[in-house]
């Protein structure tokens, strides 16, 4: 039962505006859901995992709630029956539908927890999906849930010490009362930003996201895989798709970011850019004008590494008409621009703004959600290493994790997609490769014609670099 020790009970817990968007904004054709998959080359005990993530679920207690609607608001309820499980197949499909097109599992969260962990065995090998609905947590804080989990499995399979030597990290205990200032940002305000935002600046943003509607990315002819989609027939069926750069070309990648005075992140939604037009000139009718990025902000400090799994963000929004796509090395140098402005001045803190407006006039804001279903082109999220957080708890073997008597080999992961959202993608880089993962509208794409979109993606990234490499 999670921590009471105030004198006003922790549950019911009022969802916060942002939670309250994410499940207004669902729809049962695209749910809103994060999927993480881990890759392992050995199985996992699984009556050991239950038990390790039945345990570590005490620790975050909004993955054991359901909502309760009173009146017209929403509020959390924590039931302890509601602990998060590891399924199989056998208890509940992965996804549904065609292998082709597989849809992920919808939640009810009036009914169930939103969390929820798969366990697929694979030759020698093993995955692990967990999948979390996003009003419950973004993926920094189900990145706490697997670390937990991860950490109580390893000392009950062979490393008792796991996550108490000093060659590991230590974190501060999730504080379950840390749950009431998830959605408080005075620290984060209370200093000024680098470049503050004058009146007009705001009016001019809130035209744009309103009344500039970005394009939604057309739909191939529905013949794709005889047009030389890299479909994999092995994975299909699965809920995220797949590409990875070799450990050579990863490197060769950072190496000219850096030489280019840019990011990884700054290169990834550029390269998206150039890739919108060239998709919609290819599959498209030419009308397409805008194209618009949404980039998620995490909004978290040090002193929020008690948080339990919940959600600490803001999104921006960087837009490009279809003019501004043609010149790559323009291109680039002004999105890296655009994210350090975006950072100095905090404009992703609007979006947090409109969403506590609204809040305070629910059916405006169920009727403007309805109405607004091409908020952005695709979503892209860049974690970076994933393998850097992961080698402070865990030791490191060949190039792999060793967690207690399993090995993990890889952590691939994406944001959902949503209807006018034909694609989003998660970058991270893993022992020294960068991955790109893709989830997609069951409704509009399938799974080949998001292999299609990935492919014209990395080649856009190996064409930079040859350039690059020519200069």
């Amino acid at each position: 039962m999670p921590s009471q020790d105030t004198a006003k009970p922790l549950f019911p817990l009022p969802l916060t505006p942002l939670e309250t968007f994410f499940v207004l904004d669902e729809q049962q054709s695209c749910p809103i859901v994060n999927f993480i998959e881990l890759q392992f080359s050995t199985p996992l005990q699984l009556p050991i995992l239950q038990t390790a993530l039945k345990e570590t679920a005490l620790d975050h207690p909004l993955l054991s709630c359901k909502l309760v609607r009173e009146g017209e608001r929403l509020f959390w309820h924590f039931d302890p029956d509601l602990t998060p499980r590891v399924l199989t197949n056998d208890d509940l499909p992965l996804t549904t539908g065609p292998a082709g097109n597989p849809k992920p599992q919808p939640f009810d969260l009036f009914q169930e927890s939103g969390c929820r962990f798969w366990y697929v065995p694979e030759g020698a090998g093993s995955r692990l999906y967990v999948q979390v609905h996003h009003a419950c947590s973004d993926g920094v804080g189900i990145r706490q849930v697997i670390l937990g989990t991860f950490t109580r499995y390893a000392r009950a399979t062979g490393d008792p010490d796991c996550g108490k030597t000093s060659r590991k990290s230590s974190r501060s205990a999730p504080n379950p009362e840390r749950l009431r200032d998830r959605y408080d940002f005075t620290e984060l305000l209370s200093k000024p930003p680098k470049r503050q935002l004058t009146t007009w600046d705001r009016i001019r943003n809130a035209y744009y996201f309103h009344f500039q509607r970005p394009a939604v990315l057309s739909k191939p002819p529905t013949a794709v895989k005889e047009q030389g989609g890299v479909s994999n027939e092995a994975s299909l069926g699965e809920p995220l798709r797949h590409i990875l750069f070799s450990r050579e070309e990863s490197a060769t990648i950072e190496k000219a970011c850096s030489d280019a005075s840019i990011r990884v992140n700054d290169l990834a939604i550029a390269m998206l850019f150039q890739t919108f037009e060239q998709w919609e000139q290819t599959h498209g009718d030419g009308k397409a004008i805008r194209y618009r990025v949404m980039m998620p902000v995490d909004l978290r400090s040090r002193k929020d590494l008690d948080l339990p799994a919940s959600n600490r963000l803001s999104f921006a929004f960087l837009g490009r008409r279809k003019d501004q796509c043609g010149d790559v090395d323009a291109l680039v140098q002004e999105v890296a621009e655009e994210v350090l402005a975006i950072k100095d001045s905090r404009v992703h803190m609007d979006f947090l703004d409109g969403l506590s407006a609204a809040v305070q006039h629910p059916r405006l804001m169920r009727w403007v959600i309805g109405h607004s279903r091409q908020m952005t082109t695709s979503v892209l999220t860049y974690t970076g290493d994933l393998s850097r957080g992961m080698r402070k708890f865990f030791p490191e073997v060949d190039g792999q994790l060793q967690i207690g008597d399993a090995t993990l080999r890889n952590a691939l992961g994406s944001p959902p997609a949503r209807e006018g959202t034909n694609v989003s993608l998660g970058i991270c880089i893993n022992w020294g490769q960068i991955c790109v993962s893709a989830s997609w509208n069951r409704e509009a794409w399938d799974a080949a014609t998001t292999d299609q979109f990935l492919e014209a993606y990395t080649n856009n990234w190996r064409h930079w670099l040859q350039r690059r490499e020519g200069v």
